[in-house]
């Protein structure tokens, strides 16, 4: 399929999608011995910890192909959603995809809110032909997996699903619920609507965390400095080889 070359990131409503199927816990993951190695790019240590963790209880979902969220954080090529990919599709008899990316720096790793909204990740890319699962290492506000879903979506390629490996709290929800957001357009009124625009998108594609999060906030003049949408600078994940 054709790349549709975002300029921000792309999100879709979220129309009853499913919650997070969770493989294992981030504090398992964070205690493994290969684990800083596998962030920065070690794939054999990524292959180690995605077969130790992968729960082969949680694999009955079909799908054509599995898409992992590729991305380079702090310089380095994260090497754990591509080996969790290559182990989900052998298991389920997908294809992995590696053609689809984000290409801007957004270090999510050990971000507060306001930041993990300021700086929304970025797709491009060709997307594959055919129904698909996202997956990532984990999981927290969710705008990694809510964003290569809405990319994938717009380019025509059905997402039936998303799997991590761990989960922060209150994230497994990536679609909020109506009354979250019907709070929300309530308080904040057009400000809301004018800020997430900002962004990209809609406030009915908030995830779920990121909803409460602004709910927490509780007030207007507070939440203004979260929306200003700053992509970061492009990074070289286009040149990134991943193996799986």
């Amino acid at each position: 399929m054709t790349a549709i070359n975002p300029i921000f990131p792309v999100r879709v409503p979220w129309n009853g999608f499913p919650e997070v199927i969770v493989h294992s816990s981030i504090h398992k993951l964070k205690s493994l011995p290969e684990y800083q190695a596998a962030k920065m790019g070690d794939n054999q240590a990524a292959a180690r910890i995605a077969n130790l963790l992968i729960n082969r209880n949680r694999l009955n979902v079909a799908a054509e192909f599995v898409v992992p969220v590729i991305q380079v954080e702090r310089g380095h090529y994260n090497a754990i959603p591509v080996a969790f990919a290559g182990i989900l599709a052998r298991h389920i008899g997908a294809k992995v995809w590696l053609d689809v990316c984000q290409i801007n720096k957004v270090n999510h790793t050990g971000a507060a809110g306001m930041d993990r909204l300021k700086h929304q990740p970025i797709f491009d890319g060709n997307a594959p032909g055919g129904t698909s699962i996202i997956c990532d290492d984990v999981v927290t506000f969710g705008a990694s997996l809510a964003n290569l879903r809405g990319f994938l979506i717009a380019a025509g390629t059905p997402v039936i699903a998303t799997m991590v490996i761990g989960a922060g709290y209150g994230s497994t929800k990536l679609a909020p619920n109506c009354t979250l957001i019907q709070n929300l357009q309530r308080r904040y009124g057009q400000e809301l609507e004018r800020y997430t625009t900002s962004l990209g998108f809609g406030s009915e594609c908030l995830t779920a965390r990121e909803g409460y999060f602004l709910h927490g906030m509780r007030a207007v003049n507070r939440i203004r400095n979260c929306f200003t949408q700053e992509a970061g600078a492009s990074d070289c994940s286009r040149g990134v080889r991943c193996r799986i």
